[in-house]
């Protein structure tokens, strides 16, 4: 190659090299626009949940049909534990799946295949409803672990993550009076786990004048 000019080369040579060089391009481009995406959604607040009760069992086998072939086709097996007489909890619907979808897919990410995940629900103490998704993933340690809900952190291959996923999960999560937290073990795996309050929210208190 001579101030970029392929020297010596056929036509089909030629065609192959720029093929190659535009798939490349277009891979960058659709993480750029993926990031832009992103970063449109952090740069404002996540909008004002529209509280309502929902059916976990519901949402969930509607996010695993969404993910649920890809799984199978990759040989990951997907295990539910859900109680069958587990109550509603009152979220904003969307925002609630959009959580499910993100774990989900990102625990079928962390697995080399053949592998699980477990996805159970249950009532926990009594006053809130608990739900757990766990992989046979690559797990992580614990200096990993620390850093997985900062902006733009990401264990995924260069090109595949913005690094944004879990900062905003959290984020939907807190704003439905939810909390999260997580378990890994490098090589064994990681376990998700949400928290979600049984019942409507208390009414804001009232002050006298």
């Amino acid at each position: 190659q001579q101030d970029g000019i392929l020297v010596g080369k056929s036509a089909q040579d030629v065609l192959e090299r720029t093929s190659s060089i535009m798939q490349v391009a277009l891979k960058q481009i659709d993480r750029a626009t993926a990031i832009t995406q992103k970063l449109s959604n952090f740069a404002k607040p996540i909008k004002e949940p529209t509280a309502q009760p929902v059916s976990v069992a519901k949402e969930m086998d509607e996010v695993l049909a969404l993910v649920g072939h890809d799984l199978n086709i990759q040989k990951i097996t997907i295990t539910k534990e859900i109680d069958p007489n587990l109550p509603d909890i009152v979220v904003d619907r969307r925002q609630f799946q959009e959580v499910l979808f993100n774990l989900i897919r990102n625990a079928g990410q962390a697995i080399k295949p053949p592998g699980t995940i477990w996805v159970r629900a249950f009532v926990h103490e009594g006053r809130s409803v608990r739900i757990e998704i766990q992989d046979t993933g690559s797990g992580m340690n614990p200096e990993t672990l620390a850093k997985i809900y900062n902006p733009f952190f990401t264990t995924k291959e260069p090109g595949k993550g913005t690094g944004l996923g879990l900062f905003i999960v959290r984020q939907i999560v807190e704003r439905n009076r939810g909390r999260i937290a997580v378990e890994s073990t490098l090589g064994k795996g990681t376990t998700f786990s949400l928290e979600f309050p049984i019942g409507k929210p208390e009414p804001a208190a009232v002050t006298a004048a």
